[in-house]
């Protein structure tokens, strides 16, 4: 199957998570009067998806390999339009908290989908590039998003955010049943027993796959970090309105979207690993701007957003090549490692972030902290561990 008839549809399937989010934050403050709870519960929301996308990854993968990709996919669609049916009828926090974790699962379930379709059907040097490219559609929905979500939870309702996002899986579903055939490769190690300790042993027995896919899932938590504060330091703290704010938010998505699709580029000129390692000196650098920023000058809306932006493009350089590099051992294996690798990733990611926040730090503090404290460790150990790609 040609890139060209295949990434349309594998963007569309890695939008679902970031959609999930991004196209209400605008509207979580009015949620919270609607049920009257405390803002912090509602931000529960955001990490409580992310969890499900992380760790039902680790059911979806074994499937994947079994069933195939496409039967894969297209239940995941159906999850996904379930749990925004639920999130858009939702009276109380309890119905809402069960539509975050059916749609994190739909998302899982179609992200993982796409990163083993990627590892069957191209080369190590073409899966770098292309996640690259997914990657970067992933910023897509967090600069448009929220302006759409904004804009239709003023004229309908916060509800009118998961009737969209029902839309939007309903249309995919439609296009993955016309053109998405199954890519899963003819050697695939089909296991009798979906869930036991042999299917992911030589995928957590490789010191290269734990390392890079560690390391994705600390730089994604310093996103989520972000994403989870952006509401109440632009917001709740410094009083911006919901426009502003989307404004901010797109801004920094564009950034994120330029350095994803120059990606390439740079990976082509220094390697992949090389890639990597720019990518966590401007994530180090970013960190320590949030500290300087914390400690000498008032907060403000720019100097909250600058250091971020610093911190989006090192996250974007680094992630698609430590996914490639995460992932190319295992072609015989590619949906049980994609799905090992989304659990670390986002998963992991979620739970560090959540701790982090959990801690009531100041957001920019918790970014100084993943960066100085965690990814400054991990770029010294990139050259005991990390292959020269």
């Amino acid at each position: 199957m040609s890139s060209a008839r295949l990434l349309p549809l594998l963007v569309g399937c890695v939008m679902l998570s970031p959609l999930a989010i991004d196209i209400y934050l605008p509207s979580l403050t009015v949620m919270a009067e609607t049920f009257d709870a405390p803002f912090s519960r509602l931000q529960f929301t955001v990490t409580l998806l992310l969890l499900s996308v992380g760790l039902g990854q680790i059911l979806v993968g074994p499937l994947t390999d079994r069933f195939g990709r496409r039967p894969v996919l297209l239940c995941g669609v159906v999850v996904y339009m379930l749990g925004a049916l639920v999130g858009m009828t939702a009276t109380s926090l309890g119905p809402l908290y069960v539509s975050r974790v059916l749609q994190g699962l739909g998302a899982c379930a179609t992200m993982t989908v796409a990163f083993a379709a990627v590892r069957d059907c191209f080369t190590a040097a073409q899966g770098a590039k292309l996640y690259s490219y997914l990657n970067g559609a992933l910023c897509i929905i967090p600069a448009l998003a929220p302006v759409v979500g904004g804009s239709l939870a003023v004229t309908f309702g916060w509800r009118s955010n998961f009737a969209f996002m029902f839309a939007f899986a309903a249309i995919l579903g439609i296009g993955a049943v016309w053109r998405f055939a199954e890519t899963r490769p003819s050697n695939t190690v089909v296991e009798r027993r979906l869930y036991h300790w042999a299917r992911y042993r030589p995928v957590l027995a490789s010191a290269r796959f734990v390392y890079f896919a560690g390391l994705a899932g600390v730089i994604m938590s310093a996103i989520l970090v972000y994403v989870s504060s952006a509401p109440v330091v632009l917001v709740d703290r410094l009083g911006l309105s919901e426009l502003a704010f989307s404004g901010w938010f797109g801004a920094n998505a564009l950034v994120n979207i330029v350095a994803f699709f120059f990606a390439p580029r740079i990976i082509h000129r220094l390697g992949r690993v090389g890639t990597v390692r720019l990518g966590l000196c401007l994530i180090i650098a970013s960190g320590i701007l949030q500290a300087l920023s914390v400690m000498y000058l008032p907060l403000t809306a720019l100097g909250f957003m600058v250091p971020v932006g610093v911190l989006s493009v090192g996250f974007s350089l680094a992630l698609g090549a430590a996914s490639s590099l995460a992932l190319e051992p295992f072609r015989e294996r590619a949906g049980t490692a994609a799905a090992l690798l989304g659990a670390l990733q986002l998963g992991g990611g979620a739970l560090l972030a959540t701790c982090l926040l959990a801690t009531a730090l100041p957001p920019q503090w918790a970014l100084a902290l993943i960066a100085v404290l965690i990814v400054s460790p991990l770029l010294w150990l990139s050259y005991r561990v990390a292959p020269e790609a």
